[in-house]
């Protein structure tokens, strides 16, 4: 078959991320002769894709996938695991791998850190993982700045990285714990309340992991994770220590490298930095401090909408390539 646009599937498409991935292949005019939405519960529901609103049809299962040239993965890990084993032929872009330590065989890659010639043409069965925001970020920061040595990163979630669920907890439990009737049993308060919840610990390592496959090397670097009671938006706080450099030299040219590094968006004050902020934006709201000590940087960003704008990055490279199956 000749060269043509590709046949595109997006499963999850009423998610948190799978809707910003319909929305971003609009808006980016990702080029596709057929895009169809899938949902484990469709119930009749359209979804906006740019100027478009597409039905979303109820997915059944991988052999759902067959007759297209790539499938976006925008689901629960054990759903995307199950199509990945079935082998349904396209060529999978997994934003499930985003909470896991990297499968040796998968290629997991991010703008900026992985050069477009690494990621061949459409093929069956390729799959392709999409790695973590915060990972992503922290990676992006470290070879920006050239930091091989120690550094140490904070993570902080929001309620929607656990998807709608997650939000709907958090709703609800503000809403009793303010009017005096919040009963927990066994369930962990999320509601006015920073803490590791459970996994996080493994999580902090395949975050790790992830940043050592983006070609970074994360053998210093000290990762924690906590959950905040925020609804969307998400932090990352990193030291980098001065080492035997004089901060006042290279306080200009951190921020400088800083500022002209895709994907982040350097501020120079305190205003405008926080996790609504950045709700909506493509890059993370980054803001550096210097000291005798070394680096304090801090960045919001909107992880759903980082996690598609990667996902769509990496079916814009390929795209870029002959599609014949």
């Amino acid at each position: 078959m000749a060269s043509r646009d590709a046949r595109i599937a997006l499963v999850g498409a009423t998610g948190t991320v799978g809707s910003q991935i319909a929305e971003l292949i609009g808006e980016r005019d990702l080029p596709y002769s057929e895009l169809k939405l899938f949902a484990r519960d469709s119930s009749g529901r359209v979804v906006e894709a740019g100027e478009r609103r597409l039905p979303v049809a109820h997915f059944n299962g991988a052999q759902d996938l067959s007759a297209f040239d790539v499938a976006f993965l925008a689901v629960q890990r054990n759903v995307a695991a199950e199509i990945i084993e079935a082998q349904p032929g396209p060529t999978l872009i997994d934003l499930s791998a985003a909470t896991v330590t990297p499968p040796g065989a998968v290629a997991m890659v991010a703008p900026g850190l992985t050069a477009r010639e690494q990621i061949t043409p459409f093929g069956p069965g390729q799959i392709f993982a999409v790695p973590h925001p915060a990972a992503q970020l922290i990676a992006t920061i470290l070879q920006t700045l050239g930091s091989d040595g120690f550094a140490a990163a904070s993570i902080m979630l929001s309620a929607s990285a656990a998807g709608h669920q997650g939000v709907s907890d958090l709703f609800q439990q503000s809403a009793d714990l303010l009017n005096a009737r919040l009963d927990l049993d066994d369930e962990p308060q999320v509601a006015f309340n920073v803490f590791p919840a459970p996994g996080t610990r493994e999580l902090a390592r395949a975050f790790a992991a992830q940043i050592g496959v983006l070609g970074v090397d994360s053998s210093q670097l000290v990762l924690d994770i906590v959950h905040v009671p925020v609804f969307h938006g998400s932090g990352v706080a990193l030291f980098l220590p001065a080492g035997e450099a004089r901060m006042d030299e290279v306080r200009m040219e951190w921020a400088e490298r800083l500022r002209s590094t895709p994907g982040l968006i350097l501020v120079a004050n305190d205003s405008g930095t926080g996790f609504v902020d950045a709700v909506g934006h493509d890059g993370a709201i980054t803001r550096i401090s210097l000291d005798t000590a070394g680096a304090a940087i801090w960045c919001s960003f909107d992880a759903a909408r980082l996690a598609a704008l990667t996902a769509v990055w990496i079916a814009e490279t390929l795209s870029e390539k002959p599609v014949s199956r």
